[in-house]
Formats: C-alpha cells, sequence, structure tokens
C-alpha cells in the first residue's frame, strides 16, 4: 500500500475534501505540506523528515537541491529535533519566493561539484553541508554536525576550502570557530553538545574516549570523557537503550549488572565518576555542578 499520496490521488479514489480534513483531523492521515498526505506517522523525527521531503520533491524544481537541515538528515549527521518540520533546499536557477510553511528555499551560491545523490534526492555534498550547518546552526549543533561530519571521513580541508570561497557569507566566522573546536573523537551528539557546554561554564578540558586502566595496566572501561590528573571521569546517559547492549542470551539485568561491575572497577582504579543526560545537557548549569561536585569528590591522582 502506497504510504504517501497527493491530495489529486486521494480525490481521484473518491474521498471528498470534506474527507481529507476529518480524516486528518482524526490523525488517521499525516498532512506532510498542502496537498500531500501519508498513512500513519513514522518511527523517528528523521525518518519523519524524510517523508516531508518525498512530498517536497515532487513540487519543486528539479534544479533546486536539498541542504542545511534536509541534507544533514539524508547525509546522517545530528540535527535539533525541533527543526525537523520544515525542509531546507538551495536554489541554483533564478526564482522568487522563500518556500512555504513546510519549506524554507535559500538562494546562497552553489557550485556544481559541491552536489551529489543520496537516496534518490539531489543534495548538497557532505563538506558543503557541514559548511552550511556549521555557519547557520546554534554552535553546539554546529559542532555536533561537524564532529559526526568529520568521524565519518569528511575532509576538513575541503570544508575550510568552501568557507574560504564564500568569506561573505553569514556565519563564515562562527563556522571557523566550530572547525577549530570540532573533534572527531567525541562519538554522539550529546558528547559533542556537553564539550560546548564545559567549554561555556569554564570547565577542565577534559580527555575524550579515557581509558581507565587499574593498578595491573589493565584496560578496565573506557568513558566518555576524563580528567586524568583530577581524579574523575565523566559519562553521558541515555546514548543507547538497554535492548541494544544486549549479547544473545543476555536480560536487562544482566546488562544492569554489567555497568554495575564496570563502574566498581573504575572506583577501584581510583577515579569518582559522574554521570548527566540530555536534561542536564539542555540546562547547561545543571550539567556544569555536576562536574564540579565531582572533581570536588574526587582525590587528584599523582603524576
Amino acid at each position: 500500500m502506497n504510504a504517501q499520496w497527493t491530495a489529486k490521488q486521494l480525490l481521484d479514489l473518491g474521498l471528498s475534501p470534506a474527507d481529507l480534513r476529518a480524516r486528518a483531523k482524526a490523525g488517521a492521515l499525516v498532512r506532510l505540506r498542502r496537498g500531500h498526505y501519508a498513512i500513519g506517522s513514522e518511527a523517528s523525527p528523521e525518518a519523519e523528515h524524510l517523508r516531508l521531503m518525498r512530498a517536497t520533491a515532487l513540487d519543486v524544481a528539479q534544479s533546486s537541491v536539498f541542504s542545511h537541515t534536509s541534507a544533514a538528515v539524508l547525509h546522517g549527521l545530528p540535527v535539533d529535533e525541533t527543526t525537523l518540520g520544515v525542509a531546507t533546499m538551495i536554489r541554483t536557477t533564478p526564482g522568487h519566493g522563500n518556500g512555504s510553511p513546510q519549506l524554507r528555499v535559500r538562494n546562497t551560491s552553489l557550485l556544481g561539484d559541491h552536489i551529489t545523490v543520496v537516496d534518490g534526492f539531489s543534495v548538497t555534498t557532505l563538506e558543503r553541508t557541514l559548511c552550511d550547518l556549521a555557519r547557520l546552526s546554534p554552535l553546539e549543533w554546529g559542532v555536533a554536525a561537524v564532529d559526526a561530519g568529520l568521524r565519518r571521513g569528511a575532509d576538513p580541508a575541503e570544508i575550510r576550502r568552501i568557507l574560504a570561497l564564500h568569506p561573505r557569507l553569514q556565519g563564515v566566522h562562527v563556522a571557523k570557530r566550530v572547525m577549530a573546536f570540532a573533534d572527531p573523537r567525541s562519538e554522539s551528539a550529546a558528547e559533542s553538545l556537553s564539550r560546548v557546554q564545559m567549554r561555556r561554564w569554564g570547565l577542565p578540558e577534559p580527555h575524550l574516549q579515557f581509558e581507565v586502566i587499574d593498578a595491573d595496566g589493565v584496560v578496565v572501561a573506557r568513558t566518555d570523557f576524563g580528567w586524568p590528573e583530577l581524579g574523575l571521569v565523566g559519562e553521558v546517559d541515555g546514548k543507547a537503550k538497554y535492548g541494544r547492549l544486549l549479547k544473545p542470551g543476555q536480560s536487562a539485568e544482566d546488562v544492569i549488572m554489567r555497568e554495575k561491575r564496570r563502574e566498581q572497577e573504575i572506583r577501584r582504579a581510583g577515579y569518582w565518576i559522574v554521570r548527566w543526560g540530555w536534561a542536564e545537557i539542555v540546562d547547561g548549569r545543571k550539567m556544569a555542578t555536576i562536574i564540579e561536585d565531582g572533581l570536588r569528590n574526587a582525590l587528584p591522582r599523582a603524576s
């Protein structure tokens, strides 16, 4: 069964405009944008955004290219979920208007070698997408995108070259700050945003993907963050559900016990451990307080 329909297709099937409105109000149909509907909701905001992109592609000129947030979704980059209700494109030919409530169209200069195809969509390349996100996203989300892009093999020299081609574009100075701070060792958006908050709140610079070594020289854990000279390690909770960590034959209780044993090994190695999640990342003061309390409780290690 077709999961997406134009209004014309549904009307041709015998539904009336009143039927469409009633079914959309009842939730039986999801209105993606004007004249486009889908059946049911997708499992994730990113999947919903891809559905919006498919509907959008039917209504715009073929010369328009998906960019910014939409390109980020296609390239598998992290984005703020609150921005996913609007598809984003760059117009490569003359035109008027900036789109609609579900579409933002930009007239930014775009070279042919900055365009590629992903999953059938014409889209800005990974490096060009990272440039645009670093320029125009809030700093923390620009860092998260570039961290992830570098981890996926984006060429930092190419990103800087693209930025140099358009020195007058809005946010180029912000993008340069993002590039200076980006680090592919951050393995999740939560880690990237945490690093930004640490810098904002004046916390000591952490080691990333820090290995905890016990008295016998055995690596007992790898933590998201470490301040070895201060005797502290930090981890961002909520990166994966326990179910995703299960090995064949294991239960959630097995995973919980394994995590408890791991934390015991970290403490035996002489480290205090602190944890935080998305609520604290969003409110940087709360995250800073957790880390500051940990620094006070930890015992500095002998060098």
